[in-house]
């Protein structure tokens, strides 16, 4: 565990819109997390099994000479007091802790996100607990097309190649629609259109990294999404909708490319995975207390686990040598042990994959390969 010193409270944010409390349980139920739909025994049991029983972040092989991006990285942990919203309890960002693990571990970290001064911080806290990690912060807006492509072409001179890329940052919309410069939905350009774009530009270097792998988030949340026809949530928008899209583009979008790699020989394993229900500061910075996911929070904290364990699966995914390319992996048990996860994106078909490619291709005016 961290030992972090500072105290902080969030402010109170505007409600994420009308979601029932039905819908933000079915959301955050064991049966999310790991389970099957459907009464078979066995499947069940098959869906529930562990790859790595008592696997933990301690025993990640070395990774001295990977270099490593992760977006999002800068969720330093807070100590939440008694009173205030969150509910008491250490929160961190899982980009935060992929990095502190690999780092730990001797990988080069570059942490990759909008906030210089949180980002900053993180790998403060990083150094402090090991002082012989490599790793630093880069600025990167995944809404800012240009911002991409800026960070994208610095790391082009300063590296000669990139050995993991977890795509891990993430925004849980925000109570109205709201669209970045380029007329785009800002959950979908933050999640899925900036990843897809930063995974782009960064092809030569992960085509010259060793065993390299990218690991997109995806999250439970993308079984609420059924179709792909309203990417941009234009229709009819709510917070949770433009999340479920986005998180299950990725997760669309990693198998499709990794079929794209298998098939053209790029030597990249694309996997996704997603963390389970953390403490995170995703509902404390975007729907509040004044929500039904901050109320259903403040009334089943014990449902939040620590970021530590919802960063199992990924770290999974970008390090374990045994972990599968083209899988997806998430806690399949009370333990938050990494498994085989759920499929949140089953609706997906093979015109489904090659739309939603196309989507995000045009949007970018870029191609994967």
């Amino acid at each position: 565990m961290t030992n972090p010193t500072k105290l902080a409270t969030f402010p109170q944010c505007a409600s994420f819109g009308s979601l029932d409390r039905r819908r933000f349980l079915a959301l955050t139920a064991t049966a999310s997390l790991a389970a099957v739909v459907g009464s078979q025994a066995q499947a069940q049991e098959n869906a529930t099994r562990s790859v790595a029983p008592g696997w933990s972040a301690a025993d990640i092989p070395s990774q001295v000479g990977r270099s490593v991006v992760i977006t999002g990285g800068n969720g330093a942990p807070r100590i939440i007091r008694e009173g205030t919203f969150p509910p008491p309890g250490e929160y961190s960002g899982l980009g935060y802790q992929d990095a502190r693990a690999l780092a730990g571990k001797g990988a080069n970290v570059i942490i990759a996100s909008r906030d210089e001064t949180k980002g900053s911080e993180a790998v403060a806290l990083i150094k402090a607990e090991h002082p012989e990690a490599n790793i630093r912060f880069d600025r990167l807006d995944l809404a800012d097309l240009a911002s991409v492509k800026a960070f994208s072409d610095k790391l082009q001179n300063e590296v000669d190649r990139v050995d993991i890329l977890i795509n891990n940052a993430a925004t849980a919309g925000t109570p109205d629609r709201r669209v970045n410069g380029a007329g785009l939905e800002l959950t979908w350009a933050t999640n899925a259109v900036g990843h897809f774009s930063l995974t782009a530009h960064l092809m030569p270097l992960l085509r010259r990294g060793e065993n390299p792998r990218v690991v997109f988030l995806s999250s439970g949340a993308a079984s609420r999404a059924t179709e792909m026809e309203d990417l941009q949530t234009e229709k009819d928008y709510t917070p949770l909708k433009a999340y479920a899209i986005s998180k299950a583009a990725l997760l669309v979008l990693a198998r499709d490319l990794n079929r794209r790699s298998s098939e053209n020989g790029w030597g990249i394993h694309m996997m996704a995975s997603h963390p389970g229900v953390c403490k995170t500061f995703l509902i404390p910075s975007g729907p509040g207390p004044d929500s039904d996911f901050g109320r259903n929070l403040l009334a089943h904290p014990e449902r939040f686990r620590p970021t530590e364990l919802g960063v199992l699966a990924t770290l999974y995914a970008a390090a374990h040598p045994a972990a599968e390319t083209g899988q997806y992996y998430g806690p399949v048990n009370d333990k938050y042990e990494v498994g085989i996860s759920q499929d949140h994106a089953a609706f997906a078909t093979a015109d489904i994959t090659s739309r939603l490619y196309d989507a995000l291709a045009t949007a970018t005016g870029q191609t994967i390969g």
